[in-house]
Parts: structure tokens; C-alpha cells; sequence
């Protein structure tokens, strides 16, 4: 019985040299942002998608970029390398003013708008999961295949992005 509580001691103090400090946490963590912000703004997932998601990287993906006439076109994006500023009440800003260029899959720009929508929130964290979701109303469309680009403007730095989303609208 001693030689197995010996063991058992033995094996707690072994993992206890091995778990992680939230120090350590803290100080890779730190690491993260630092890396972070010599990222360029990058989209790192987007996807067409139904519904709401639930949050980060919780979302149903469609299943296809293929759309029926008169069904919303959502896009979920991801994007990374953006900035955080403090907005002077201790918590750090962050998001983006969005763009959008519809054009035909030949290229022939069929509709545009500069700072179509501005997304931001506030947080005390300089977060690192951050989602966006962009929707389309293609009601008034004609069936036929197009690509959406958006462009994001970073609102705490100079930084911009652009991503093409191709899709596809039938007869419902």
C-alpha cells in the first residue's frame, strides 16, 4: 500500500512539473498578438453559409455556392491581421467597413458600393476570433453565375483585404 501511494505522489508531482502556468499562458498569448500585428489582412476562411452562425466558426455551411433565385447569398469570414484601438473607456475597438463588387463571371461590374456596411465592436481583449457575416439580396437578379468581392478596411489601421466569392443563381 505505501509503495502505491509512493507511485501515486510521484505521478502528481510529474504532471504537476508538466501543466502550464497562466503566466506561461499569458506570455504565448502575448507572442500571439505580437505576431498578429505583422500579419496583413488576410481572410483565413469564408464560406457560403445558412442561416446565422452561432458564433466563431460555428456556423451551418451551405451546400453549395449554388443559390435558388430569391434566396439570400451569406457569406461567414474570418478574417486575421486586423488591428485593435482603444477607444479612450479602457476597451479595445475593432472591425471593418465593408465594400462589394458583383460583377458577371466575364467580369462586366454589374453593381458596387464603397463602405456598404461597417462592422465593430468593443472588447477589454485584443481578440483573435472575430467573424463577419456579409448578405446579398440577388432578388431582382437573373439567374446566371457571378462573383461577389469584398473588400475590408481595417478600422484600427491602414490595412485593407479583398476575397472573390464565385456563386451561382438558378431558376427556383
Amino acid at each position: 500500500m505505501r509503495l502505491i501511494l509512493l507511485a501515486f505522489g510521484l505521478l502528481l508531482s510529474i504532471s504537476a512539473a508538466k501543466s502550464q502556468s497562466l503566466e506561461e499562458v499569458d506570455r504565448r498569448q502575448a507572442a500571439v498578438i505580437e505576431a498578429w500585428e505583422k500579419t496583413p489582412l488576410t481572410v483565413r476562411q469564408a464560406a457560403f453559409i445558412k442561416g446565422e452562425p452561432r458564433g466563431y466558426g460555428l456556423y451551418d455551411e451551405h451546400a453549395s455556392s449554388e443559390f435558388k433565385k430569391g434566396e439570400r447569398v451569406i457569406a461567414y469570414a474570418e478574417p486575421v491581421g486586423y488591428g485593435w484601438k482603444e477607444n479612450g473607456k479602457g476597451l479595445f475597438e475593432f472591425g471593418f467597413v465593408v465594400d462589394f463588387q458583383i460583377k458577371s463571371r466575364d467580369g462586366e461590374v454589374l453593381a458596387e458600393e464603397e463602405n456598404f456596411m461597417r462592422i465593430a465592436t468593443e472588447s477589454h481583449r485584443r481578440n483573435v476570433e472575430f467573424f463577419i457575416v456579409l448578405k446579398l439580396n440577388m432578388g431582382r437578379a437573373p439567374p446566371g453565375e457571378y462573383v461577389v468581392t469584398y473588400k475590408l478596411h481595417d478600422i484600427a489601421s491602414d490595412k485593407t483585404a479583398s476575397f472573390e466569392m464565385p456563386f451561382k443563381l438558378v431558376a427556383s
